[in-house]
């Protein structure tokens, strides 16, 4: 070869490949199928979220505008809404709702009953009672059958008044890889959606270990015999195959409630149930008692939206559901009147005689 030709050094500069840069590289080689791309990043997960509403119409804007708010693509998302017994607006909101976002999720499913609007053996709409309770029983295994129908990866079930403030949550729990795990949610007492204790029977019992996890002092995911209102099912778990909100196990003999028979079927599967409090996840309205009405229902969850206001933004309502402007009052008093917020001036005092 004449001397000066740069062939040598240009096959040497062909054979090292591209220089270093940003990405992986490519592989090089002769032949075509010896030089190929790098493979592309998996596809985030499917997920299908379970909402079951009754009476919430008061609650829905800002627990549907945090839902909106979770940073988990939509398309990869899908919808189980479900309405029963409600005398309220719930009904058309969420129907409102659902037309408007259809769109930008990748399945609705709408499951309203409009009659009747309330259970024969209740006392009011805040009663439990056992016809409730198995409806609502009913409608949860509903949800999961669905999501099992559709292949979906988690399945996220959120009460309609609990908010979750932190558009990490899904992505959060995700990462705890657990079968069962819930986010553990702040009221303005001291409840949340965790047991910490259970008695022989399937009730409550106050335990010492329940005031610390509550109040943060230990931070971590901690096994717990109980969570409900809000929670992730990890359905790629093969024992999650096993887990049934209806009917109840065939062994089943303590109450006849849809979160200690959902419990029950974790034990019977040896499925641990989680609860965590690394983040503040959200918030959740305390519970009423049997005789409360619906004001007293909205009248508690204005305290959870005050409770939100302390550390954070307040709860954004959904862009998609109409919310009544809000009207002056005087709130029962005949006047109202703003003071100057400065301080007076200070008095010079008079001069000594």
């Amino acid at each position: 070869m004449a001397a000066g030709r740069p062939w040598p050094l240009l096959l040497l500069a062909l054979a090292a490949g591209p220089g270093p840069g940003p990405g992986p590289r490519p592989a090089g080689g002769y032949f075509p199928e010896e030089r190929w791309s790098p493979e592309s990043g998996l596809r985030p997960p499917r997920v299908a979220v379970a909402l079951l509403a009754r009476n919430a119409a008061h609650a829905l804007p800002a627990a549907l505008g945090a839902l909106e708010r979770l940073r988990h693509p939509k398309e990869r998302t899908a919808l189980w809404v479900a309405v029963d017994h409600s005398v309220d607006n719930t009904t058309a909101l969420l129907r409102e709702w659902l037309v408007r976002v259809r769109g930008l999720y990748h399945r609705v499913e709408w499951r309203p009953m409009e009659e009747p609007l309330s259970y024969p053996d209740e006392e009011g709409p805040k009663h439990w009672s056992p016809s409730r309770y198995e409806h609502v029983m009913k409608l949860r295994q509903a949800a999961l059958d669905s999501a099992r129908a559709i292949w979906a990866d988690y399945l996220l079930f959120l009460d309609a008044d609990n908010v979750l403030t932190n558009p990490d949550t899904l992505g959060l729990l995700m990462a705890e890889n657990k079968t069962v795990v819930a986010p553990m949610l702040d009221s303005r007492a001291a409840y949340s959606n965790f047991w910490c204790g259970m008695t022989a029977q399937g009730y409550y019992r106050r335990t010492p270990a329940y005031l610390p996890i509550r109040k943060r002092e230990r931070r971590g995911c901690f096994a717990v015999p109980m969570v409900h209102s809000t929670f992730l099912l990890d359905l790629r778990k093969e024992a999650s195959r096993a887990l049934a909100f209806y009917p109840p196990h065939p062994d089943y003999a303590w109450a006849f409630d849809d979160i200690i028979v959902f419990a029950f079927s974790c034990r019977q599967a040896e499925v641990q149930m989680f609860v965590c409090n690394r983040e503040v996840y959200g918030f959740l309205p305390v519970p009423l008692r049997s005789h409360s009405t619906l004001r007293d229902e909205a009248e508690s969850f204005l305290h959870v939206q005050l409770e939100i206001m302390v550390k954070n933004p307040p709860a954004e309502p959904s862009p998609h559901v109409w919310v009544p402007p809000k009207v002056p009052d005087k709130m029962g008093f005949d006047e109202l009147r703003t003071t100057d917020p400065k301080p007076p001036p200070a008095r010079t005092p008079p001069a000594a005689p």
